[in-house]
């Protein structure tokens, strides 16, 4: 008996999956870093979440100032030149959350097909998307002018906040799982991608 190889995608769509129609429309980074006088350094996103109900907000910060935009929020001023600072204001409606325990990382061929040996590593993935999800927060992030991943999230269940990241490298592709935290986010977006879960 065959069984179908398990993709990238699957894991994705079951992290999305409660977003996906309630975003369906939402402004990009790319939209509003066309807005805005690009850099070599500007960074921009906005982040869709959904809780009780959904919520977005916009950001930037091209290195002079910065602007955030929310519901309810709307603040801008001379730029701290920190990304976790940025981030920590566009998250300011983000409910408080501990980091959930664990971390993982996944590898993807450039069909986004997992390598076979992290079958037990995808096993043990599935069911923590399985557990009780208390919200959802999609980060679209680009970074002077290109998107460094293709899916930025915080995945909150009754343990705590995970933070999920995609990345396309040389026709591969990484999922990172892992405790979640804005610093983490932060990392990630200034290029200091960990090497392990």
């Amino acid at each position: 008996m065959t069984t179908t190889p398990r993709t990238v995608h699957t894991v994705t769509r079951k992290i999305l999956g409660p977003l996906r129609k309630a975003a369906a429309g939402s402004p990009n980074a790319l939209d509003l870093a066309d807005t805005l006088d690009r850099g070599a350094d500007v960074v921009c996103g906005v982040a869709f979440a959904l809780f009780e109900s959904p919520w977005t907000s916009a950001f930037f910060d091209d290195g002079e100032k910065f602007g955030v935009a929310g519901e309810g929020l709307r603040l801008s001023g001379p730029s701290s030149g920190s990304t976790a600072e940025l981030l920590a204001l566009a998250f300011t409606r983000l409910p408080p959350r501990p980091p959930a325990p664990g971390g993982l990382y996944l590898d993807a061929d450039e069909r986004g097909v997992l390598e076979p040996d992290q079958e037990c590593l995808v096993l043990d993935l599935l069911e923590v998307l399985r557990r009780p999800r208390v919200g959802t927060t999609q980060v679209d992030l680009a970074r002077g002018g290109r998107r460094p991943w293709e899916l930025a999230a915080f995945v909150d269940d009754d343990r705590g906040r995970h933070l999920a990241v995609l990345r396309r490298e040389g026709g591969h592709r990484r999922l990172w799982w892992l405790p979640g935290t804005v610093e983490r986010l932060a990392d990630f977006a200034e290029g200091r991608v960990p090497e392990h879960a």
